[in-house]
């Protein structure tokens, strides 16, 4: 959870709390916790484990000191749980919050994992992944593209499963020509369904080949578009393939 400090006394009078209270306003909730289950935008957490927390968000440590009241933490495992006091709607109340280590959209570290890609069509996708970035170098930060960079540093999973598919690479072909200018676009949609990571990815594409359009299309962001003739497809993929000496079209 992400809060503000309620130092200003206008701000605790308008969410109901007493003169001699002191508490947090809550402000973001990741989703996919428990926390987004029992917590509340603009619940106000006045006490954490029975300590109150002040209103620059510390807790009372030793003697005169304090300290940031999300410490508490440190002390805990993930599947324990936190018990907060919080004031709701005026109304004041206990919840317990089991702690959870914070799950990443876009992995930071992928030990003793082979790299995960598909290929179709001559098109390299893949999860991006902070890895993925590093191999842009040692300023990576600055180096990799700015909104894969942004969104590996900032965004955060909304659905169970979810990944940021991109097109990493095209092995060039007659057929894919143009396509090359895509690279390190996000895929949206595949044959107007969303997408919801690579497995997904590979589904669809199998799916769109057994059905009787034409066509296989991809939607990138800036909703760019890409048109595959499933007939040609079917025609060059393993001369592709085997030209790039790639035994495999996909490692799932």
């Amino acid at each position: 959870i992400s809060c503000q400090a309620l130092e200003n006394s206008q701000l605790r009078s308008y969410y109901g709390m007493e003169p001699h209270e002191s508490g947090v306003l809550i402000c973001k909730i990741r989703p996919l916790t428990d926390a987004s289950k029992k917590l509340q935008k603009h619940d106000v957490i006045l006490k954490v484990e029975g300590q109150p927390v002040g209103n620059d968000g510390t807790l009372m440590f030793r003697n005169r000191e304090r300290i940031s009241f999300d410490w508490i933490l440190s002390d805990k495992f993930a599947g324990d749980h936190l018990k907060l006091d919080i004031l709701r709607d005026g109304k004041r109340k206990s919840v317990k919050v089991e702690v959870q280590t914070l799950k990443q959209l876009v992995p930071i570290q992928q030990y003793d994992m082979i790299p995960r890609y598909y290929i179709y069509a001559g098109l390299v996708f893949t999860p991006l992944s902070q890895p993925y970035l590093h191999e842009y170098g040692e300023d990576w930060y600055n180096s990799s593209p700015r909104r894969l960079c942004d969104r590996a540093l900032n965004w955060e999973p909304q659905e169970p499963g979810q990944e940021l598919v991109i097109l990493a690479q095209v092995l060039q072909d007659g057929m894919n020509q143009g396509y090359e200018a895509l690279c390190n676009l996000q895929v949206w949609e595949c044959n107007g369904i969303k997408v919801l990571n690579l497995k997904h990815l590979v589904e669809l594409i199998q799916k769109g080949e057994e059905a009787d359009s034409e066509f296989n299309t991809l939607l990138l962001e800036d909703n760019r578009v890409v048109v595959l003739e499933k007939s040609k497809v079917r025609e060059c993929h393993d001369v592709i393939l085997k030209r790039h000496r790639i035994p495999s079209d996909s490692s799932l």
